[in-house]
């Protein structure tokens, strides 16, 4: 009995997903032989060869010719061929990958070669930074433009990768082939795969999250099942791939099609009748389910130097009532709206993948982790002191994290937190129910400060009947505890509200002063989010909109110590803060900057040019171009940091570039020329032009 396990593209792929994980140890408690391909990480790694690279380059001009992306990326696109290979071995290098700005070109360089592909391809749109897969014309929320974006996979970036897929399989024979569909990016890749691998007669399982929300449209559109899938799993899978696994394999012996009918959590159509029947409902135990499994996983083409695998600790959310959030939506089912597993076996699981594949870093992929939770799954952690872990995970502003519970768990290894603020209102924290008090989420962050455990805070403008006033009091939170926040290892984002569907926002809207184009939703198959909508009440999307960018402004000049929000030198992804805490924390050193020191510092500094720049000469002067971006720069002030001044004091430093200035800086205009040239400096940092390096530090190596 063969399953293979397909996640598509198009991911960012820093680890690999948990659910193909957790189905493949369902299915080792059967002996079932088990293929696994991550086509995020794979098809990427086939994307970024440099002569497809090369190839695409070549492209641009015939394409698009008065697109000044494609002018940008033909500036730089050299340098992406010359350089796409080593990025990736950064990425992957115990050493360098810890040098932040290796470490950030060497992402920007990765999304280019992205970007690169998508310009010259013309219609498909892939980014890892953010992650996104669109196309024009496309509407992947319909059923009829799935239809015809995916009746020809060669037409997007994947084509020929997928074929290569296709091939594996059809040699190696798998009885299910099942794909995880886990984003809303993995929509029009997803399905073009499976669209592909049913054409060439596999039999195939589409689960994953994103079609869990679509019980009752999908059992309204046979037409689903007739171009994708033969199957589809609605809701949890460990149970459903053991049951498909084994009637596939009886249908096997026997020469019979595969029966469907009574397979818990499935979706299936009856060809003879064109009617989608439903199997009985099924929530697991999640303290029975197996560790997971990642055998036949490639750890080592992923984007980072050793392994950082996820772990489960529980399904669904301990307080389940925020009204902009759908997970009350997606664990309905469930009998309870968390289940967990036993602090004993979290550690366990964690101790078996340490002897495994020799993973120590996790990602907790719970909702909200309580702190009496961590704190047993801690003392659980004293069962197995070979392991000493790092994790990193998403919490609530409980008060349960006192200073205290903050040093035990920074003890146990946790290094990281993602809060979610949402607002720095009182009123809107309580108009959305999310049970948390203002003042405790301030003592909170002080505690994980004291204790060395980073922090991301997320937030949101433009909640619904939130004014103008509520959102300024979100910015205020940040500037009361910006020596806080104001540190290498800590990070926030800023952004506007989106209306989710499934949530009891969007359920009530009109209650909440929210107008929803119904017309607009009705046009859609399968909707994740509002398509339109405008509040009544409230910040307008122009307000919103205007006071991001205002407070992305105040931010910037307030959050200096070593960056200029929102670049950042301590990496915000999951995976790559877990490991840059375990290296620096203990020793709080920190090499590289974004900006330089204030007036005063005795810090040294060390200015120069980022390692890929490309130099165009312009009527004003030159334009500078790398991987994060391009500045114009007059003549001479180019020339006055060639060659990049330093080792020396950030003061010291502006009085030497004013020094070789010489007359043509009046006395009285000196201190305005030192600013101008910090602004100048902190701007070309800020877009990864110049990089500085502070203090005594030996390069890295490479």
């Amino acid at each position: 009995m063969r399953v293979a396990l397909l996640e598509p593209p198009a991911t960012d792929p820093r680890s690999p997903h948990l659910a193909m994980a957790s189905l493949h140890a369902a299915l080792a408690l059967d002996g079932v032989d088990v293929m696994v391909i991550d086509a995020g990480a794979e098809g990427l790694d086939w994307l970024l060869q440099p002569e497809r690279l090369a190839a695409a380059l070549t492209a641009l001009p015939s394409r698009t010719v008065a697109d000044p992306m494609a002018a940008f990326l033909r500036r730089i696109g050299p340098l992406i061929v010359d350089g796409v290979t080593d990025a990736g071995r950064v990425l992957r290098d115990p050493e360098r990958f810890f040098d932040p700005a290796r470490c950030d070109e060497a992402r920007e360089l990765i999304g280019r070669a992205v970007q690169l592909h998508s310009v010259a391809n013309g219609r498909h749109d892939y980014s890892i930074g953010p992650i996104r897969y669109q196309v024009s014309g496309i509407d992947p929320s319909r059923l009829r433009d799935l239809e015809t974006v995916t009746r020809d996979p060669a037409e997007g970036p994947f084509g020929a990768y997928f074929e290569r897929v296709a091939e594996r399989l059809a040699g190696w024979k798998p009885n299910v082939v099942a794909l995880s569909i886990l984003n809303h990016q993995q929509i029009i890749p997803g399905l073009s795969l499976a669209r592909l691998l049913k054409s060439r007669g596999h039999f195939v399982v589409i689960g994953g999250t994103v079609y869990a929300k679509f019980v009752e449209q999908l059992r309204e559109r046979p037409h689903f099942f007739e171009l994708f899938c033969d199957a589809l799993c609605a809701y949890e899978g460990e149970t459903a791939i053991r049951a498909i696994a084994a009637e596939a394999g009886d249908a096997g012996r026997e020469g019979r099609p595969v029966r469907l009918a009574g397979l818990p959590n499935l979706l299936w159509l009856d060809a003879a009748t064109s009617t989608v029947h439903a199997g009985p409902v099924h929530s697991e135990d999640v303290a029975a389910l197996p560790t997971p499994c990642f055998d036949g996983f490639e750890l080592g083409q992923y984007l980072v130097p050793e392994p950082v695998l996820p772990i489960l600790t529980g399904k669904g959310c301990y307080f389940n009532h925020c009204k902009f959030c759908d997970i009350p939506f997606i664990n309905r089912v469930a009998p309870r709206p968390y289940r967990r597993r036993r602090p004993e076996q979290v550690a366990a699981d964690m101790a078996e993948l340490w002897q495994r594949h020799g993973a120590r870093h996790f990602v907790v992929t719970d909702e909200a982790l309580a702190p009496r939770f961590l704190l047993q799954i801690a003392e659980a952690l004293t069962a197995h002191p070979d392991l000493d872990p790092r994790l990193v995970g998403y919490a609530r502003f409980e008060p349960g994290f006192t200073a205290d519970v903050c040093r035990q768990l920074h003890r146990a290894g946790l290094r990281r937190v993602f809060f979610g603020l949402e607002s720095g209102s009182q009123r809107m924290l309580d108009h959305m129910v999310k049970g948390v008090r203002l003042e405790t989420a301030h003592e909170v962050l002080g505690h994980c400060a004291a204790a060395g455990i980073g922090f991301h805070l997320f937030s949101m403008i433009g909640l619904p009947t939130e004014t103008e006033e509520d959102a300024r009091q979100t910015l205020q939170f940040f500037l009361d505890d910006v020596d806080l926040i104001d540190h290498p290892r800590n990070t926030l984002d800023l952004h506007r509200f989106n209306l989710d569907l499934r949530t009891e926002y969007f359920d009530n809207a009109e209650q909440y002063g929210l107008v929803v184009d119904r017309a607009a939703l009705q046009s859609s198959d399968f909707p994740l989010d509002a398509p339109a909508w405008t509040p009544t009440v409230g910040l307008s999307h122009e307000d919103a909109a205007r006071l991001v960018e205002e407070y992305s402004a105040v931010l910037q000049a307030e959050l200096r110590r070593s960056r200029v929000f929102p670049a950042h030198v301590y990496p915000s992804f999951e995976e790559y803060s877990v490991l840059y805490a375990d290296r620096f924390d203990e020793d709080g050193t920190w090499s590289l900057r974004f900006a330089l020191p204030p007036e005063g510092d005795p810090t040294p500094c060390t200015l120069g040019w980022c390692e890929r720049l490309a130099l165009s000469r312009i009527d004003s002067g030159v334009l500078l171009s790398a991987m994060a971006g391009e500045r114009p720069l007059s003549s001479a002030a180019f020339d006055l940091l060639s060659p990049a001044p330093g080792p020396a004091p950030a003061s010291e430093l502006l009085d030497g570039l004013v020094q070789r200035l010489g007359s043509t800086v009046a006395a009285d205009a000196s201190q305005r020329v030192r600013s101008e040239l910090r602004a100048i400096i902190d701007d070309l940092l800020g877009a990864g032009l110049l990089r500085l390096e502070v203090g005594a530090v030996e390069a890295v190596a490479g």
